[in-house]
């Protein structure tokens, strides 16, 4: 590249980058001095800006110098970030042990980089002669630099709560951004073995970039009072960033070496080289033993407790709880203890009721699944009541036979009560189990306790109800298989006296009918997956009263029907409706003396469609009405089973509608079945059109 051309390559965007930072130092004092970190933002902001300047001119007056500033800035920056995440730990307390035992090791850190940097860039000043001019030990030293760098901001936002990322996103985003770009120039010279001029200036592009987002940080944070707290996965991923980073930088300068081979094949095996360690490095990074091992690493070294115990109760609550993968509870509870210890499987055994403990669920375990461990064994008596967690790998005297592939042994307790326990397989990576972990264990697994038998119990409820549910459709059933009894048995011990009257065969064949067809009903009735053999419809009540009147209508014992209306509509099975009034009738004629009439009457009246059954039979006392008329089981009838008004009012219920009684000792009695009325759906009637 001619030298005039390399000038304009490098003034121009370095130009532009200064005159950015110092429109935001401008609009910083514009806007009040700033306080507290804001103070540290303005001076490597000032910084930066010199820099810039000093990049702009460096292709005409001594490059060295703007190496050396180059650094100082990078410094700057890194200290910064530094001193943020150092001072929000100190101000979280004893409780952040981690921060407060390494207070000062960020800041070390970060001081040592720019000052090595500068140093290193000072000894080769005067030899420096282009802006790309840069050695091997001044390239390697941004290219650490920049990683760490990153780490920084990666900390800084992670740690920041959730509520406070708004105001340091922005910041991160500019400083990330300016340390991910040099990353990249220096990276691909370590590869290449040469510095890209047109990468080199792009930088002075990045500093006017990212110039509007520090001004927004700066807006945000007035007072740069930011909290952040430390977490342990964030320094985890923040370990094997920087892990991962140094061994691409001592990958990348073993292929440099490699690349330096005489031959034609050393090119070749130079990328090969680098880009095969690019490969072991995911390999290993995806290796869940090599992610705990560094987990146990950084608990042991940074942290004076080995968990974090909010964020294994939240984890815990969300395995126990969330359903989303479409894993049985039991899985879940399997899940939660396992992976406090990094066990990749275990087993769950439950109490069968037999005074024996059985396996109900196996997770990525050899295990056979028809074992049974009796509750009064050595094993179970292990647990001491709960409050023990058994190592089957230390503990020979009451290993069990199935025991081959079991490390641990948690009991569940609900209530001073054992309800099972899981076994786990051993650890992905072995380690020591101290009392912490037992009691983190046990805590889970009281836990997991919890919802394991609440799922029971409400296994236990919902096949009760539907036991109860049959039962009770069992017991409608009973009591209209004995209404049908009955009207067969009528109609056979009458085949003596009307058999040979035409019209006596006649409602015995329509009652026959009635009867078959109601045996249907009560056949379907008992299914399991209908509640009703007949779905509830739109029916006019003035036809199922006369069919029941005609079938009831006797000689000995008259029915007659005084219907007021017939355009009145209900909703609701016609079964449901022909048993109801069949139950009053029956009752009623029953009550009544020889030869006293039953009359059924049907009307309309506010909204509601009222049918009312009343004989003159002894009547009822209120006290009958409402302690024994509608519970079940209790009848006064010497075969009667106390289901009939029972049964009546509940489908009454179901169609919406209610049974009413009127009734006194002596002067017969009135039942009343109440039920809503439904509008008539009119068709409206095609318009005409005029011809």
């Amino acid at each position: 590249m001619q030298y005039a051309n390399l000038v304009m390559v490098f003034a121009i965007p370095y130009g532009i980058g200064a005159a950015a930072f110092l429109a935001v130092i401008a609009l910083v004092l514009i806007n009040g001095r700033p306080r507290g970190m804001g103070l540290g933002v303005l001076l490597a902001c000032t910084i930066t800006l010199i820099w810039a300047l000093a990049a702009a001119v460096q292709t005409w007056w001594m490059p060295g110098v703007a190496h050396a500033l180059e650094s100082l800035r990078s410094g700057a920056w890194l200290l910064l970030l530094a001193v943020i995440l150092s001072a929000a730990g100190e101000k979280g307390g004893k409780t952040r042990t981690g921060v407060r035992k390494n207070g000062l090791l960020l800041p070390v850190i970060a001081g040592v980089l720019g000052v090595a940097g500068v140093l290193n860039d000072c000894r080769f000043m005067v030899s420096a002669t282009l802006p790309t001019s840069l050695t091997v030990s001044q390239v390697l030293d941004r290219v650490l630099v920049s990683v760490f760098g990153i780490l920084l901001v990666e900390n800084l936002y992670r740690n920041a709560s959730p509520g406070r990322r708004w105001n340091v996103v922005h910041f991160c985003i500019a400083i990330g951004a300016m340390f991910a770009y040099d990353l990249y120039v220096f990276c691909e010279a370590v590869v290449l073995k040469t510095l890209s001029p047109a990468l080199l200036a792009g930088r002075g592009l990045v500093l006017a970039l990212i110039a509007p987002l520090l001004v927004l940080s700066m807006a945000r944070n007035p007072g740069w009072t930011i909290d952040i707290h430390v977490s342990r996965r964030v320094i985890f991923h923040g370990a094997t960033f920087t892990g991962a980073g140094i061994f691409l930088l001592a990958s990348a300068g073993a292929a440099g070496l490699i690349g330096r081979f005489p031959g034609q094949w050393a090119a070749v095996s130079e990328i090969a080289f680098f880009f095969g360690s690019i490969i072991l490095l995911l390999v290993v990074l995806s290796t869940e033993s090599f992610r705990s091992r560094l987990r146990r690493l950084i608990a042991a070294n940074f942290f004076s407790t080995r968990y974090d115990y909010r964020a294994e109760w939240l984890r815990t609550v969300a395995t126990l709880s969330s359903a989303s993968a479409n894993e049985p509870l039991a899985v879940r509870a399997i899940r939660a203890l396992a992976d406090v210890v990094d066990s990749p499987g275990g087993a769950l055994w439950l109490d069968n009721g037999a005074g024996k403990y059985a396996v109900a669920q196996v997770l990525s375990m050899p295990l056979d699944m028809k074992g049974v461990e009796p509750a009064s064994g050595e094993f179970v008596a292990g647990f001491q009541g709960g409050d023990n967690v058994q190592d089957l790998l230390v503990s020979t005297t009451r290993r069990p036979v199935w025991a081959d592939h079991v490390w641990l042994a948690i009991p569940l307790m609900k209530l001073d009560r054992l309800i099972g326990f899981v076994v786990l397989a051993p650890p992905r990576v072995q380690a020591a189990l101290n009392w912490e972990s037992c009691e983190l264990l046990l805590a889970i697994a009281q836990q997991a306790a919890s919802y394991l038998e609440e799922e029971r119990a409400t296994r236990t409820l919902l096949e009760s109800q539907a036991l109860i549910d049959y039962s009770r459709k069992f017991s409608f059933v009973i009591h209209d298989i004995k209404n049908v009894s009955g009207q067969l048995g009528l109609m056979i011990a009458n085949i003596p006296k009307f058999g040979d009257r035409a019209e006596f065969r006649a409602d015995m064949a329509r009652g026959m009918e009635s009867a078959a067809r109601k045996l249907r009903d009560l056949v379907d009735r008992l299914r399991p997956e209908s509640s009703q053999a007949e779905p509830p419809q739109r029916v006019n009540p003035a036809d199922i009263v006369a069919e029941v009147v005609r079938l009831h209508d006797r000689r000995d014992s008259p029915v007659r029907s005084l219907i007021a209306t017939d355009t009145a509509r209900v909703r609701i099975a016609p079964s449901d409706l022909h048993s109801i009034l069949s139950h009053l009738i029956t009752n009623a004629a029953e009550a009544s003396s020889g030869g006293d009439e039953v009359v059924v009457g049907l009307r309309s009246e506010h909204g509601k469609v009222v049918i009312e059954v009343t004989d003159k039979g002894s009547g009822m006392s209120a006290d009958f009405i409402r302690n024994t008329l509608f519970v079940p089981l209790r009848s006064t009838k010497a075969h009667g089973h106390g289901m009939g008004a029972y049964q009546a009012r509940d489908l009454a219920r179901a169609a919406g509608g209610e049974i009413e009684v009127a009734s006194a000792v002596g002067r017969g009695t009135t039942m009343r079945i109440v039920l809503p009325e439904i509008a008539e759906i009119v068709t409206p009637l095609p318009e005409r059109v005029a011809t």
